[in-house]
């Protein structure tokens, strides 16, 4: 509906929309507001709006009495206001008649919004140089939080945005004079500013109040569980027992400390036909108190776990291994030397190592050990005292005669099958003997059971790889000495091709199986030969000649027991010599041969045995280049002739020839010692 379709009458004043009186700074306080409307004057809550003032609208907002008007006609929005209408005539002025300047009404209902104009304040007024101000419908008590304030620029033509309008009933006329409430009746009347806004206030800041004081109790509860959590992280958590002990808040070591000395504390007090006071070691009974305690600790391994220990305690069992052999050992140890016990068959190697025979079994008096084992169990399991009544008991041995000698037969069985492996060319083959045979046999004991063989494939595996060894052939690379026009001159080193076994591990477990079901093995080594490999040398021009073939430019020295000189090449040509030298004599010979230096000192004490064993000593022997062991070159100062043989074995030289052998030759320099 637009403004203009409203009537004129009484209550109907034209619209100005020339002028607007411009807003002064005011009190922001509502004021009351009337309007006229065809049923009289309408009177509501005026407060400053949010808009700044400006020139009035060329059309002017709905106002009031539009909005009575679609009351009217079922159109109105879903809002809870409280509107005083005055009939015509009873007391309206024309300045509260004419509409001022457009206002914005806030609704609970959604997106309704209501521009109306109202009446200017006259002057001299509270009103005057107020900003323009808004018509506020007030809200239901109901709603929790305040409706939403909108300022709306003055339209050309006002609107409603409001729910679907329900029908509603046709008003009755309005006698004049008369007033019409039309707010429902549980509408707040005192709108923003009534006496309940402080209550509304102090209810939207209960939540606040409470969601604070949560936020400090968690943070209180968070702080606390993380200190507890943090704290128990490498101790032991609440309720944490071993053995009945608590062992809560303590550390690894702690727990073990405890542990070990309640273990090692603890006693089995033997009494009736015995009496004997044990340890749990003496009954072969060991505590594993590093297992018990990271048991206890993984109690509260995770965070929540360690929140979950405060529920209840738990008490973390003894980690315990046990030794049957021993427990019996200590019982039969209880038993009088002066009473005769019971043994059992055993099954032996014989004297020959080729076979196995049987010890005889015999009755006695025994003592059942599994009630010691049981009494061992409770007290490290307690880690306490226990204590147990043995009574002597005759009985017969565990292990027969007839049982042990069956296990026997067993072995000698395995040990009486044929095993021979052949060469792959039937050039020979291995045979083991019996007592390589009778070494490969396993025989287990365990306490009162009896005894088991079992065939070791390990040691099979020894007697296979020996054979192997016999069987296998090294590589050798050959080596060829040719000359500078690629002829080959000589054969230093004849290539050898490789032969190896293949498939030994397959052997080793093909006898293991059959030996061990009483079968004999024949089978082969499978071989695999290598292709020969040659090293061709090329020699100097004319070294083919000499008792060494060097390469071009090689070094090497010439020892000739011959002639009783040393002579130094460079390939094939001399670079020093022949120099008179003394070798060895009769008794102790220089050795011969092709050998490398490998070793120098400038100078050296020298000592060893004389032919006669008598013992000689040389001190300050000078400028020694090693080749072999103790045989050397070096230089002889006690000497004043040179050209026959006479020392220990070494070649002596001149002095100042010894200096300059050891300053040319280098460590790998080759030396060839010949007749």
């Amino acid at each position: 509906m637009r403004i203009e379709d409203l009537p004129s009458g009484p209550g109907r004043t034209g619209v100005d929309d020339t002028a607007c009186a411009t807003p002064s700074t005011g009190s922001p306080a509502s004021e009351p507001a009337t309007v006229s409307s065809p049923y009289g004057q309408v009177t509501g809550t005026v407060r400053p709006s949010s808009r700044p003032a400006g020139p009035a609208p060329s059309t002017a907002a709905r106002s009031a009495a539009t909005l009575l008007e679609e009351r009217r006609r079922g159109q109105t929005t879903q809002t809870t206001q409280t509107i005083s209408t005055t009939a015509p005539g009873a007391g309206a002025s024309p300045a509260a008649a004419t509409p001022d300047r457009p206002e914005t009404h806030e609704a609970t209902g959604p997106d309704t919004e209501i521009a109306a104009p109202v009446a200017a304040p006259a002057a001299g007024t509270a009103e005057e140089g107020r900003s323009a101000p808004e018509t506020e419908l007030s809200e239901q008590p109901e709603q929790p939080e305040p409706p939403e304030q909108i300022a709306v620029a003055p339209p050309e033509r006002a609107t409603v945005s409001a729910p679907t309008p329900q029908a509603a009933a046709e008003p009755a006329p309005v006698p004049a004079g008369a007033t019409t409430s039309l707010a429902p009746a549980a509408a707040d009347a005192s709108g923003a500013g009534g006496p309940d806004a402080g209550s509304r206030r102090r209810r939207r800041l209960w939540p606040l109040f409470l969601s604070a004081a949560a936020l400090l109790l968690l943070g209180a509860v968070g702080a606390g569980g993380y200190a507890y959590a943090d704290h128990y992280a490498d101790v032991a958590v609440p309720g944490s027992l071993v053995a009945g002990v608590d062992v809560s808040g303590m550390s690894r070591q702690e727990i073990v400390s405890v542990v070990q000395d309640r273990a090692d504390g603890a006693t089995v007090t033997v009494s009736g036909d015995a009496s004997a006071s044990a340890s749990l070691a003496d009954l072969g009974v060991t505590v594993d108190a590093g297992a018990t305690a990271d048991a206890v600790l993984a109690r509260g391994e995770g965070v929540v776990d360690r929140f979950r220990a405060l529920l209840g305690s738990s008490d973390t069992p003894v980690v315990v291994s046990s030794d049957p052999e021993v427990a019996q050992a200590y019982a039969t140890s209880l038993v009088p030397e002066d009473v005769v016990k019971a043994v059992n068959a055993t099954v032996v190697l014989n004297a020959e190592g080729t076979g196995f025979e049987i010890t005889p079994a015999s009755s006695g008096t025994s003592l059942d050990s599994s009630v010691l084992e049981d009494a061992a169990d409770q007290a490290a399991s307690s880690l306490s005292d226990s204590s147990v009544e043995v009574t002597f008991e005759s009985s017969p041995p565990a292990v027969s005669d007839e049982e042990a000698q069956a296990v026997a037969d067993t072995a000698n069985s395995w040990v009486s099958q044929d095993v021979t492996i052949t060469a792959a060319d039937s050039s020979g083959s291995y045979t083991a003997d019996a007592a390589t045979k009778a070494s490969w046999v396993t025989v287990s004991t365990e306490g009162d059971t009896v005894p088991s063989v079992s065939l070791d494939p390990e040691k099979v595996s020894q007697w296979v790889s020996a054979q192997v060894e016999e069987v296998t052939v090294e590589p050798v690379t050959g080596v060829r000495n040719v000359n500078s026009q690629g002829a080959v001159v000589e054969t230093s080193v004849e290539a050898v091709a490789g032969e190896s076994v293949t498939n030994a591990d397959a052997i080793v477990q093909a006898i293991t199986e059959a030996v061990s079901t009483g079968t004999s093995y024949t089978g082969a080594f499978e071989m695999t030969t290598a292709e020969e490999t040659w090293e061709d040398k090329v020699i100097a021009d004319g070294a083919e000649n000499l008792v060494y073939q060097a390469a071009p430019g090689e070094k090497w020295i010439d020892i000739n027991l011959a002639n009783k000189t040393v002579t130094a090449y460079e390939g094939a040509t001399v670079v020093r010599g022949p120099v008179s030298m003394v070798d060895g004599d009769a008794l102790t010979p220089t050795v011969t041969g092709t050998y490398k230096v490998y070793l120098q000192r400038e100078t050296q004490t020298m000592e060893g045995d004389n032919a006669d064993g008598t013992r000689y000593r040389t001190e300050n022997v000078p400028w020694i280049s090693y080749f072999h062991e103790g045989y050397a070159l070096h230089g002889a100062p006690w000497r004043s002739s040179f050209g026959y043989s006479g020392s220990h074995g070494c070649i002596n030289m001149p002095v100042e020839e010894a200096h300059w052998f050891y300053t040319w030759a280098q460590i790998g320099t080759t030396v060839v010692s010949h007749y």
